[in-house]
């Protein structure tokens, strides 16, 4: 009995010893925080999307709604699937700023509805993008960069339909990411920097849909 039983335990060391490191050991702390936000954020852009997909008083504003609720099923699948096997506990509720901003959406009606809601998801998309763009360049994990590139695509995907309603405001990307509930304060230069990328990204689209040639 007892050499059986060394021999069960022997057994199971090998195959401790043999099994190979852990996938993810390269999540760093920018990784962890990307699948933060990103749950963050679902938690309160999805349900408000699909809100304006039934209270939008425009129809632009309804579709635009039902696409970005879509996108954020599948991406919630997604970073609650990579969390789990990277270890990191997710929220289960959205900040209270965000819980804050869920409020102004309901509180509206109409035109006004379209606008908060437009303005608002427009402004958390553009503080997330940095953050995405920083771990895709420089996570050293494949399936993370693989995430934060779906993150990168997502997040301009949204800005771009938000933006095609035609009431996204200028100022709506320049709001501070723990600061203060106002549209139209905090930090310029990074407002400058997300319309720049978005215009150039536009504008290399246009231009390769455009070049002879490279029609289907």
């Amino acid at each position: 009995m007892i050499y059986r039983l060394l021999g069960v335990m022997i057994a199971c060391m090998v195959i401790w010893v043999g099994t190979p490191a852990h996938a993810y050991a390269e999540i760093d702390a920018h990784d962890r925080e990307l699948l933060v936000r990103v749950r963050q954020a679902g938690l309160w852009e999805g349900p408000v999307s699909r809100q304006a997909e039934q209270r939008g008083s425009g129809q632009r504003v309804r579709e635009v709604g039902r696409k970005l609720a879509d996108d954020h099923d599948r991406l919630d699948a997604q970073v609650r699937d990579l969390a789990s096997k990277v270890r990191v506990q997710l929220p289960s509720e959205p900040t209270e700023e965000q819980r804050s901003w869920v409020d102004e959406i309901t509180g509206a009606g109409g035109p006004d509805f379209d606008r908060v809601y437009v303005n608002r998801a427009r402004a958390a998309h553009g503080s997330i993008f940095g953050l995405a763009s920083q771990v895709r360049a420089a996570t050293r994990d494949d399936a993370m960069r693989s995430f934060a590139q779906t993150a990168v695509d997502t997040v301009m995907r949204h800005m771009t339909l938000l933006e095609s309603t035609g009431i996204a405001e200028t100022t709506s990307l320049m709001v501070v990411a723990d600061g203060g509930n106002e549209l139209d304060g905090g930090d310029v230069t990074l407002g400058v920097i997300m319309v720049g990328i978005a215009a150039a990204a536009t504008f290399g689209v246009v231009r390769v849909l455009g070049s002879p040639g490279r029609r289907a």
